[in-house]
């Protein structure tokens, strides 16, 4: 359905009621939530425990948070399986975690963690061997996929060999979970996939369950079109995603890049709320994550934080304290930050020996070589700045490159009187969220990157731009003689929006607009698909039959370019046994020539043809055309013509058609949003300059606008045909009338066929051929031109 006549909903709506009964969700994460350790006891027996895994909080916390409402059903990969190794000649405390071999796990320990998972947690491991999880995680996704949405463009040229093996890899696994899914899967239950490791499961699970309620979540960045476009499979990942009825993303802006990239790759029509795709419409929109407030708030008041506080505080008790956590990668723009603090102490001398930076850096999960280059010149970096500005006293930054333990997070963030979240691509930082937390007795100040997901929804934040090293060292110098009062308001406000936007309301705003879109979509379905056994059944038993057909979009696919668009040979052997049927009279009634109407279907016997729109008309067993509007003023295509012209010249890639009693603008060769704002600024312009003054009328086509005379339409060849064979006004000559179309220009059809009162309305077949149900005429509706063409053999038969 176009976005002029989707019905407009408010999303809030449906954030207000909930169905108790609405069955389960189905959570497909790349990991479980639970690390699988396997222990020993003293007699040597062996058994299994689940551990909380760290990392990706507030995704499960929210995914938790459902269970009020829902019953949860979670899938993953099982992760890395260890076991846990103890000294026997040292004491107990000398634990050694040794991680296994996943090739050596039997099939009854398998099963025996599938139990025990099922049982305890609602969990469904995913098993997968090295191999797999070599090409598929460390490889497509970490060395691909997640470089380009975070707009690093890859550097080493290979001969694509590497890459296929991992794409390959790639698409088994996203097939192994979707198989998964669906042997798991009840009627009533929906499905929430999570992230780029997953991207091509909503469209394998549509392909089985065609009538799932499947949503998407991308926690990541999502790049431009421009960006996009250099993944050698684009087409495959995107229509991937859009197997979903909902693809959420962290920010409105990496929404409009998924829905941008749709319509200038796959050339999909898009809206502001999705895509059309193949018979449904993926809705799009952003969701921006939270944390779970009620466990960070206990955790920073817990009896181990808490005397963490006080010694770090007593640790630096005169110097003011720039905290900073990032992971090692590229993105996160450490480079940038420890450049920004060394440009604040060379510009703000005063500071000196007063600040010191404590920055935590976690290994990234890459093991890239960007990544390894990227952590030597931190480590570079650091030892220029102390060098330059430390002594034997203090460093101005101590930097920990170590995973660190929550209650000593959580006892920085408490202790911090700045943070500094400034990565130079990210999707939504958690840390901004939980210091605001951590800060509700200092109200200390949030530097963020302009950059990231969370510069949207934290304007009371200080922004910078992390390459612009002077601003952001006076960013740093402002937040650190900032008024008590003004560190108070900003702090209100943050406190406000992150106690309002948690993990919690995160996952139930999504889980219920992708309920209320799947509802909308069953809803905006009127137009019912031709039933073709009723359509056969109604054929045979007619004594006469007029069919009618649009050519472009209804029996041949729309192309590019117009003259590119031949009839298929399947289309013109079923075409040609419907002529030659003497109950059939059978027309194709095109916005096409009369030229290319003959080259491609002249050869056909008896069947009858009008180009341009009704302009032209042929009749069956007839070689010469009928010119209807000879007797037309035709001046006014000079006036048109010029308009046409002028947007041409500044809209790259459209052209004009010149039809003997119509002018057609087209753009669909141009780009496809400038080409659509040209066309809307072009129909204002004829509207204004034209239509006011000439007896004309313009048609809204796909990709393209058309001037023609007024009273010149299809409807009027129908209205032309059914007069012609009625002698009698109460005994209809037909007894079966199909006009099939695709556009607007086919409406007039559908409008003169409903009219005819003589006829009953099973005698009566205006289908409209779309993938999605659109205010129509029409009675019916087929998906593709492929349906057309079945229906024509199911006539022919």
């Amino acid at each position: 359905m176009s976005s002029g006549n989707r019905k407009k909903e408010n999303p809030i709506l449906s954030l207000l009621t909930s169905d108790k009964d609405q069955g389960r969700i189905i959570q497909v994460t790349h990991q479980i939530a639970y690390e699988i350790n396997r222990e020993f006891k003293p007699d040597d027996q062996s058994f299994w425990s689940f551990n909380i895994r760290h990392g990706h909080s507030a995704m499960y916390a929210g995914i938790h948070s459902l269970k009020d409402e829902w019953e949860i059903i979670s899938i993953g990969w099982s992760g890395k399986i260890h076991e846990r190794i103890v000294n026997v000649a040292d004491s107990a405390e000398n634990v050694n975690m040794c991680e296994m071999d996943p090739s050596l796990l039997s099939e009854k320990d398998k099963e025996k963690i599938k139990k025990q998972l099922r049982q305890d947690h609602q969990c469904i491991p995913l098993f997968l061997d090295n191999g797999s999880i070599a090409g598929h995680y460390y490889g497509y996704c970490k060395n691909l996929l997640w470089p380009l949405f975070n707009y690093i463009i890859w550097n080493d040229a290979t001969d694509g060999r590497i890459e296929k093996t991992q794409w390959n890899t790639y698409e088994a696994v996203n097939q192994k979970y979707a198989d998964l899914i669906i042997k798991e899967y009840q009627e009533t239950d929906t499905i929430w996939i999570h992230d780029y490791h997953l991207l091509l499961v909503p469209s394998m699970v549509r392909a089985k369950l065609p009538k799932a309620r499947i949503g998407l979540f991308v926690h990541s960045s999502f790049p431009s079109s421009e960006i996009f476009r250099c993944l050698p499979k684009r087409q495959e990942i995107l229509k991937g995603m859009l197997g979903a009825n909902l693809v959420g993303f962290q920010t409105y802006a990496n929404a409009r890049h998924f829905i941008s990239t749709c319509t200038r790759i796959l050339g999909y029509e898009c809206s502001p709320d999705g895509v059309e795709y193949e018979g449904h419409f993926c809705y799009v929109g952003a969701f921006p994550i939270g944390v779970d407030v009620d466990t960070v708030d206990t955790m920073r008041k817990s009896c181990d934080v808490v005397p963490k506080i006080k010694a770090i505080a007593e640790m630096y008790s005169d110097k003011k304290i720039l905290v900073s956590r990032d992971k090692i990668d590229l993105v996160q723009g450490i480079l940038q930050k420890l450049a920004a603090v060394e440009r604040f102490l060379s510009k703000y001398p005063e500071w000196q020996n007063k600040i010191v930076l404590i920055q935590i850096t976690d290994m990234t999960t890459s093991a890239a070589v960007d990544s390894i280059r990227n952590e030597q010149k931190v480590s570079e970096m650091v030892d220029h700045i102390n060098g330059t500005y430390g002594s034997l006293e203090h460093l101005p930054v101590y930097h920990y490159h170590h995973h660190i333990r929550t209650d000593e997070y959580y006892a920085l963030l408490s202790t911090a009187d700045v943070a500094l979240i400034t990565a130079v691509r990210d999707g939504m930082s958690t840390t901004s969220l939980e210091y605001v937390m951590c800060q509700q007795e200092r109200y200390g100040s949030l530097i963020v990157s302009e950059l990231t997901g969370t510069a949207g929804s934290m304007s009371s934040a200080l922004l910078v731009n992390p390459w612009d090293h002077t601003g952001f060292a006076k960013a740093i110098y402002d937040a650190l003689t900032m008024s008590e009062e003004e560190k108070l308001s900003r702090h209100k406000q943050l406190l406000a929006h992150v106690k309002s936007n948690t993990a919690s309301f995160w996952a139930h705003s999504f889980v219920k607009m992708l309920i209320h879109t799947c509802l909308l979509s069953e809803q905006n379905n009127n137009t019912p698909i031709l039933n073709l056994n009723y359509l056969q059944d109604q054929f045979r038993h007619a004594k006469k039959r007029l069919l009618c057909f649009d050519y472009d979009g209804t029996l041949t696919e729309i192309r590019k370019t117009p003259m590119a668009a031949a009839p298929s040979v399947a289309m013109l052997t079923y075409l040609k046994k419907l002529c030659q049927d003497p109950k059939n009279e059978v027309w194709i009634i095109s916005g096409r020539d009369e030229n290319a109407l003959t080259n491609w279907l002249g050869h056909i016997d008896n069947l009858g043809m009008s180009a341009e729109h009704g302009s032209f008309m042929r009749f069956p067993g007839s070689k010469k055309w009928v010119n209807l509007t000879e007797h037309l003023d035709m001046s006014w295509k000079n006036d048109v013509l010029d308009i046409f012209t002028y947007y041409t010249e500044r809209t790259m890639g459209s052209f004009i058609e010149h039809k003997r009693c119509a002018l057609t603008w087209h753009y669909r060769l141009a780009d496809p949003e400038y080409g659509a704002f040209q066309a809307k600024e072009c129909q204002n312009h004829l509207e204004q300059a034209i239509l006011s003054k000439l007896p004309v009328e313009i048609l809204v086509g796909k990709k393209n606008l058309e001037v023609r005379p007024k009273m010149v339409n299809k409807g009027e060849i129908v209205k032309r045909l059914l007069a012609s064979n009625n002698n009698d006004e109460t005994t209809p000559y037909y007894d079966f009338v199909m006009c099939c179309g695709d556009d607007r220009t086919d409406e007039d059809m559908f409008k003169a066929l409903k009219k005819v009162d003589v006829l009953h309305s099973f005698q009566k077949f205006s289908v409209l051929v779309s993938a999605e149900d659109q205010k129509t005429e029409a009675l019916w509706r087929l998906n593709t031109v492929q349906d057309v063409i079945e229906s024509m053999r199911v006539m022919s038969e």
